[in-house]
């Protein structure tokens, strides 16, 4: 039976815990609704501003706000900001942060679990020679797991010294130099194939403890390393977890040691090589694809003389489906969607479940962030939903084409927007 997502946050344990790792992060969430080409939604932004998570109250807020988009798990990054306001705070890496959680990744299935503990093991006994072990805690995230060193492990003169994008990166880099021959010893051993390793790139972020995997029904529980040999796969069990809320506890400066000398052994983040800036380059890129209509902040326009369906025609050369449209333009280009995807229908470029699924993406996951009106995103909403129902309706290509054409003659592809409005008056 599928897990109960809103029951599982409505639990104050778990909103609690999920706020305390939150606060002071950059947060995402990733959510079950997909866009049209069926890749993973995740959250971001909130009306172009960077999402946080500052109390428990925020969990459930965040939940009903986008809603229509199914969130599921909670993430925040592995860096804590002095503020988070605009997107320019939240790209600021080297002013605006002041502590980073050092944070090694193991890749691992579930059924590898055993393995993967020794793997921990082998993590948790580097960092205890190098003198790092009350600020050493353990999460459990879903097909593996994260071992951390709490960020104020750091004391404020390292930060001050080496900064906190450099001292987690070089800290992750140089335990994973040390361990690398007992790790393929672990996989010989268990004939698995576990990897450890260093995501402390700029924007990474990390499962927030007690939030759901995003796809297997389990939820991330931390546990301290004197847990280590009790630890069970069942403890990530939604209906009866097992979480060690003292993964907050740390001692101040106890990392301070293993920071100096990992980073005159690594040096900073990144190497300076072209392989690693052109890395970052795509890394970024392909963040701000994802992520486009959340960081570009929308604009008021004024609305159409009105909406109707009727004003829609057969458009013979709509624009392509996949940002064909610029919905921060206004709702002038929100409306004309509609006109595309059924065009593309008629056309037969897109069959009926395609259409179906794009109409249904725009009208769940852009308008209702966009910063439209509540009566055009309601009227907009309605609109979608009356053209989905056409569609199943009528079915066929031939027949959305002919009803298309039944509103007036095809759309000419140079007419401007706001001479097809005023045609309409």
């Amino acid at each position: 039976m599928p897990i109960d997502v809103r029951k599982h946050y409505e639990n104050p344990v778990v909103q609690k815990e999920i706020a305390y790792f939150c606060r002071n992060r950059w947060v995402a969430i990733h959510c079950e609704e997909k866009t049209d080409d069926n890749r993973p939604l995740l959250v971001r932004y909130e009306r172009s501003r960077p999402l946080t998570i500052e109390s428990s109250n925020d969990v459930l807020r965040l939940l009903k706000r986008f809603g229509g988009l199914r969130p599921r798990t909670f993430y925040a990054t592995a860096s804590l900001y002095y503020k988070l306001k605009t997107k320019n705070d939240a790209f600021n890496y080297y002013e605006n942060v002041y502590a980073r959680t050092p944070t090694w990744d193991i890749d691992s299935k579930p059924e590898w679990w055993k393995a993967t503990i020794k793997v921990i093991e082998i993590i948790v006994n580097a960092l205890k020679d190098e003198g790092v072990s009350n600020s050493v805690y353990i999460k459990w995230s879903g097909r593996g797991a994260h071992v951390h060193i709490h960020e104020n492990a750091i004391s404020n003169e390292v930060y001050e010294k080496i900064n906190p994008i450099n001292a987690a990166y070089c800290i992750v880099d140089y335990i994973i130099k040390k361990i690398k021959t007992s790790i393929l010893k672990i996989n010989s051993t268990f004939n698995v194939e576990i990897k450890v390793e260093n995501l402390m790139d700029p924007q990474r972020v990390f499962t927030a403890p007690l939030s759901l995997h995003k796809q297997l029904d389990v939820v991330c529980v931390a546990f301290k390393p004197y847990e280590i040999d009790d630890f069970d796969f069942n403890w990530t069990n939604p209906d009866n977890f097992k979480h060690n809320p003292n993964w907050r506890e740390y001692d101040s400066g106890e990392a301070d040691a293993l920071a100096k000398k990992a980073y005159k052994t690594i040096g900073p983040y990144p190497k300076e090589s072209k392989k690693n800036q052109k890395q970052l380059k795509l890394f970024k890129l392909h963040k701000q694809r994802e992520l486009d209509f959340f960081i570009k902040p929308p604009m008021r326009h004024p609305s159409p003389l009105h909406f109707s369906l009727s004003a829609l025609r057969f458009n013979p050369n709509p624009p392509p489906l996949n940002k064909g449209r610029k919905f921060n333009r206004g709702v002038k280009e929100a409306f004309l969607k509609i006109e595309d995807i059924l065009s593309h229908f008629a056309l037969g470029n897109i069959d009926l479940d395609h259409a179906v699924k794009a109409l249904n993406y725009a009208k769940n996951a852009i308008i209702p962030f966009q910063n439209y009106s509540a009566e055009d995103i309601d009227k907009l909403i309605t609109l979608y939903n009356d053209a989905i129902n056409l569609l199943l309706r009528l079915k066929k290509p031939s027949e959305i084409k002919k009803w298309l054409l039944s509103n007036g003659p095809p759309r000419v592809s140079h007419i401007k927007l706001e001479d097809f409005f005023k045609q309409e008056e």
